[in-house]
């Protein structure tokens, strides 16, 4: 990668979206007054406004209608399954104190995708990458055996969903503004037909009477779409292989958070584990920069 302007815009971009993304559970620890469920619910219509706003500004609306095939919205209604239930686990471990797992959660995802790739659509999987993989099977059997102050079920679900949603994103044709757009409409229609044919609620209790938490309710949309829009900017002008260092900016982000801002405790058989497979995703961005740097070493 050249040196440039523009290049280190692309990779501050980047490490700013993952920052972002990092410490926005400090964000959603804000707005503990409001149940869980609640806050997902603003999260999906307020992330909607934001994305028809940007949308608008971008002119991405046009020819969308042309792009949206019965495959590509089979895609993107089965992606807002999976961004529903990421954004819920998010809430709720950010509300509850549980950041360290919603971390490990993102700190697995990368291996996820590569299983699912695998399995599913057939990638090809190097005896490096599965050895990774093998690490990763271990280090969370150990967490589960033996981590009893974590709840297993945020980091297992958060890096399954997304996982899963990185696979489904690499099916579609549309840009990331676009396909997050589709995925809320189809949430936000789920969330209307909710509130007409049962007891569910938006409606705010007394404690958000107060001016400053309104505010940041309002910002529920502004915080989903903005580092979609750093990290667009990033992939525009960057290669993989540097995309695939940011992988390690947001659960570090998370586990610093945990650690200073929540003081939530964790075991030193966590945080051997959390640094296992930091290492395992280490080696997994590393094997294709030293596979083509291989390949291009001249023949003796």
């Amino acid at each position: 990668m050249r040196a440039g302007p523009g290049n280190l815009s692309a990779v501050l971009s980047g490490v700013a979206a993952n920052l972002f993304l990092g410490f926005s559970s400090l964000f959603w620890w804000e707005l503990a007054a409001l149940p869980p469920a609640t806050l997902l619910g603003y999260r999906i219509l307020l992330s909607l406004a934001t994305l028809a706003v940007v949308m608008a500004m971008l002119d991405r609306f046009r020819g969308l209608g042309a792009r949206l095939t019965g495959r590509v919205l089979a895609i993107h209604a089965a992606a807002a399954g999976l961004v529903v239930i990421n954004w819920g686990t998010f809430i709720w471990a950010s509300i509850h104190g549980h950041v360290v797992e919603s971390g490990l959660g993102y700190l697995i995802a990368p291996f996820v995708a590569i299983a699912v790739g695998a399995v599913a659509v057939g990638d090809p999987t190097s005896w490096i990458r599965k050895g990774a993989l093998a690490v990763i099977v271990a280090a969370v059997c150990v967490m589960v055996q033996r981590s009893g102050e974590l709840q297993h079920w945020v980091y297992l679900v958060i890096g399954a969903t997304w996982g899963a949603y990185a696979c489904l994103k690499k099916l579609t044709t549309l840009d990331a503004f676009s396909g997050l757009l589709c995925e809320t409409v189809v949430l936000a229609a789920l969330l209307a037909l909710s509130l007409a044919v049962s007891a569910t609620s938006l409606r705010l209790p007394a404690p958000m009477a107060d001016p400053g938490l309104l505010v940041l309710l309002a910002l529920c949309g502004v915080v989903s779409v903005l580092p979609l829009w750093l990290f667009s900017l990033a992939a525009a002008r960057l290669r993989l292989s540097v995309m695939g260092l940011f992988q390690f900016v947001l659960p570090t982000t998370q586990l610093f958070v945990a650690l200073v801002f929540y003081r939530q405790a964790v075991s030193p058989n966590t945080l051997l584990c959390f640094a296992v497979i930091w290492i395992a995703l280490g080696v997994l961005v590393a094997e294709p920069v030293v596979s083509r740097a291989l390949g291009a070493r001249p023949a003796a």
